[in-house]
């Protein structure tokens, strides 16, 4: 008989996701991974960006080396797993996109889902400006010499490497005999590839106050990149997938290469040891702690909407668990291998010019757009490796690009019932046009501005705001025991997560990085010039009261609703449940379901009729009953579970 129970209710809640997917594309095919493996790859290639390559290995050596990597895997494991467990379930269980999700939980927070996709969006336009430097990078590559390196400093950056084979003699990388020693020639070599960065790609102006104008060609790359991304979003489901397929696997193979290249040469050790040298004395900053977290949720793209849209394309009875383990550590692992890499070969710059790797190392992408045009130097054929680096930064940073934009995109096909194919080109085309502050000889600035505060402030806030809807408007146990049985295993360590350890830790977060950030200006910037970026990342929160007040506004203020309301709803309805599980088992089923429906009729706001389904089982969702939808007035704020 517990067999039989079990089995009943697994079918109850099969039945009832089937009617919440029907539900949510109101009778229209909802787009559809082609396989489970091609979900995961979209996943992943939404995870694994520029960011694993230059961002990872610059906070990593900026927070302490060694002493990151302990609160970094730590949030990896209590924090970043968790959350995206947490999207994808709530993805999977409602079939919607991100808004239309947290419009079906909690209708007046309905805003909470605009300002996560709309900051997603505003991401997406400093992001793509990173593919529009590769683009530069990639077409100068065929240049023999390439326009970044010295050719007598390249020779010498050669003859200092104590491995050099046939091959790269053959490649024109033997030693030179210039006049000058060594060092001169090695310093003249990274002069060159400092000076291509600065002079020619960005045409940097003196600073973020003195716009400049836009830089010619890097604008047309940055319209180039949009129109690619564009045309990714198209098709939903069918073209994001065939891109992540063809995309994916290179990057790997590009980045084992460079990094079998970069142990061989000397002063690489030291490099890496360099990385991963703890300082321990950093550990006790709260802003490492931020710096991890938000790191890790930037990287997973969790709190941008992301993982929720991409999981509504998968079938509701898709296992949640074991893909979100794959993605965390997927990305961490690549980040973890990019970051060995990156600084094996800043150990051996070091080494050869003798310049402390503490000055090599600078923020934001200068870090691989300046150590790897160096690395090229010293592999065969470099003209082959440098089109293929470069090829591998845009393989990672447009699929991560698509994935930035395609929330915002599925949201407002959703809104208003029309197609991406008629969405996406003018979405992307206002994305190109108010993004062209980045190809401005400004840009350089406001990249680094817009890389601070949206990863360190809005992913969390999201992340945040995510676990109280699940915890007080929708039912982390509700939500969970939607889920397959191989998810249910571990289904009371995420409630716990979901319910009390992730609002707990990202609220300290986030307020002791509010009062570091006020005592600590970030970067020497202007204090004008940090509003902006205050604003850049929190501003699409301002959509929150006004959805918030216009929902009320348009339902006359119903008493009961927002957030106390659903507390106390909540509380109400968690004492209805205790009765009901402790009354006695010899009570007719129909007894116990009319004792819960009397004491709910004085519970207000109303509750979701599903939510019964996690005490009993009705007539209704016996097996082989047909499911029932939900009633209109009985969703979102009012949907309550006990908390």
């Amino acid at each position: 008989m517990p067999e039989l129970a079990r089995d009943e209710q697994q079918n109850s809640a099969a039945a009832r996701a089937s009617a919440h997917a029907a539900e949510a594309t109101d009778g229209k095919p909802r787009s559809r991974w082609s396989s489970h493996t091609t979900f995961l790859l979209a996943s992943i290639g939404s995870a694994i960006g520029f960011g694993n390559v230059w961002r990872f290995p610059m906070m990593a050596y900026s927070y302490g080396g060694g002493a990151f990597m302990l609160p970094y895997l730590i949030a990896l494991f209590f924090a970043a797993i968790p959350m995206v467990v947490l999207e994808f379930a709530l993805g999977q269980r409602l079939q919607r996109g991100h808004v239309a999700l947290v419009a079906h939980i909690a209708p007046r927070w309905e805003g909470l889902g605009w300002a996560t996709v709309v900051g997603t969006f505003l991401s997406a336009q400093y992001y793509q400006t990173l593919l529009a430097y590769c683009l530069v990078y990639l077409v100068n590559a065929f240049r023999d010499p390439q326009p970044w390196a010295v050719e007598e400093a390249a020779r010498s950056l050669s003859e200092s490497s104590s491995s050099l084979d046939g091959a790269e003699a053959s490649s024109g990388l033997q030693p030179g005999s210039g006049e000058a020693g060594g060092e001169t020639e090695a310093d003249a070599a990274l002069a060159a590839v400092r000076s291509f960065w600065r002079e020619e790609v960005l045409q940097v102006s003196s600073g973020v106050d003195e716009t400049g104008g836009l830089v010619g060609p890097l604008c047309g790359w940055y319209a180039l990149v949009w129109a690619v991304v564009c045309l990714g979003a198209c098709d939903g489901a069918s073209s994001i997938g065939a891109l992540n397929k063809l995309l994916m696997p290179m990057p790997f193979a590009v980045l084992a290469a460079f990094f079998a290249r970069a142990v061989t040469l000397p002063g690489a050790g030291a490099g890496i040891r360099t990385l991963f040298s703890p300082d321990f004395a950093a550990i006790w900053s709260p802003s490492i702690w931020v710096a991890a977290v938000s790191q890790l949720f930037f990287g997973v793209s969790a709190g941008l909407g992301t993982l929720t849209t991409y999981a509504s394309f998968s079938p509701p009875s898709t296992p949640v668990g074991r893909s979100a383990i794959i993605v965390s550590l997927s990305n961490s692992a690549f980040s973890l291998f990019a970051g060995g890499t990156v600084f094996g070969f800043l150990g051996f710059i070091s080494h050869t010019t003798g310049e402390p790797l503490e000055s090599l190392v600078q923020s934001g992408p200068a870090l691989a757009f300046q150590v790897f045009p160096i690395a090229m130097g010293l592999m065969p054929l470099p003209q082959l490796w440098a089109a293929l680096f470069f090829l591998m930064l845009l393989n990672l940073g447009i699929s991560s690009a698509v994935s930035m934009t395609s929330p915002l995109t599925t949201a407002l096909c959703e809104r208003f019932g029309t197609t991406a194919r008629r969405v996406a080109p003018p979405l992307h085309l206002l994305g190109f046009v108010s993004g062209l502050i980045y190809v401005s000889r400004a840009g350089t600035y406001w990249l680094t501005l817009s890389d601070h505060f949206v990863p360190m402030f809005l992913t969390i806030v999201v992340g945040l705001s995510q676990c109280l809807l699940v915890s007080l408007a929708y039912g982390a146990r509700r939500l969970l025991e939607s889920l397959p049985p191989e998810d249910q295993r571990l289904a009371p360590w995420w409630a716990f997560c979901w319910q009390w350890l992730l609002p707990a830790t990202l609220s300290l977060l986030l307020l002791a990085q509010v009062i570091h950030e006020g005592s600590s200006p970030f970067g020497g910037f202007p204090g004008w010039a940090l509003a902006v970026g205050w604003v850049y990342s929190l501003g699409p929160l301002l959509l929150v009261p006004l959805f918030y007040c216009a929902h009320a506004r348009a339902h006359g203020g119903r008493r009961g609703g927002g957030v106390m309301g659903a507390v106390r709803a909540g509380l109400e309805l968690g004492a209805v449940r205790a009765r009901a599980r402790t009354s006695s088992s010899a009570v007719p089923e129909v007894s116990r379901v009319a004792l819960a429906s009397n004491e709910m009729s004085r519970v207000a706001p109303p509750v979701d009729e599903d939510l019964f389904s996690v005490v009993v089982l009705t007539e209704s969702e016996r097996p082989g009953a047909a499911p029932q939808s939900e009633p209109d007035h009985a969703k979102g704020s009012n949907e309550m579970a006990d908390g």
